[in-house]
């Protein structure tokens, strides 16, 4: 019987050791918390490039438009060099899902906003004489003036957007930037095509 009591001396001794024994909660905490911390990271790097595309998106549009409006008349080859190293500031993201559009639009004396000509880089320009898609305000384009108008799309795919679309329902993050800029050096642009 003494054995028996020693044996229960003895386990009752060691649970009071591992009652007052903290060295293991750490681990569980760290084990605990560890998820939601990589998901705030992989959020975080998502939101960031996000916002990095965001911030190219803009200045794409802002140069192809500024550029343009710079001349009274440019070749279609020079207006594919601006736009294709207007896409360069894409970089490190990619070319492959960006396009954009650079076009002359015009309002005549009934308002009508029409397209005069139009250059594009990975996909198909605006058909000259073609309503414009983009509307603008007659406080910025009166009768008889002209404006041009550059516009980007991009679609992104960031690294952890499929991780986190269970919680986003966001699989791709897509941009589209409209700019205008008023011509420069003359009232209109116009484009030659060899």
């Amino acid at each position: 019987m003494s054995a028996h009591i020693s044996f229960r001396s003895r386990a009752t001794m060691y649970l009071r050791v591992l009652q007052d024994d903290r060295k293991g909660i750490s681990a569980i905490e760290f084990a605990l918390i560890l998820p939601l911390v990589l998901v705030l990271l992989a959020g975080t790097v998502d939101i960031g490039q996000a916002l990095m595309v965001d911030r190219r998106m803009d200045q794409i549009v802002a140069t192809v438009s500024d550029l343009t409006a710079q001349q009274s008349s440019w070749t279609a080859s020079k207006l594919d060099a601006i736009l294709a190293g207007s896409a360069a500031i894409s970089e490190p993201f990619g070319k492959s899902n960006l396009t954009i559009i650079v076009a002359a639009v015009s309002m005549d004396a009934l308002n009508k906003q029409t397209v005069d000509w139009s250059r594009a880089f990975q996909t198909t320009p605006w058909i000259a004489g073609n309503i414009s898609p983009v509307a603008i305000s007659s406080t910025v384009l009166q009768s008889g003036g002209q404006m041009i108008v550059a516009r980007a799309t991009y679609s992104v795919q960031t690294p952890f957007a499929s991780f986190l679309r269970p919680l986003t329902g966001i699989q791709a993050y897509n941009f589209t930037r409209t700019t205008m800029s008023s011509p420069r050096n003359a009232n209109s642009i116009t484009l030659t095509t060899p």
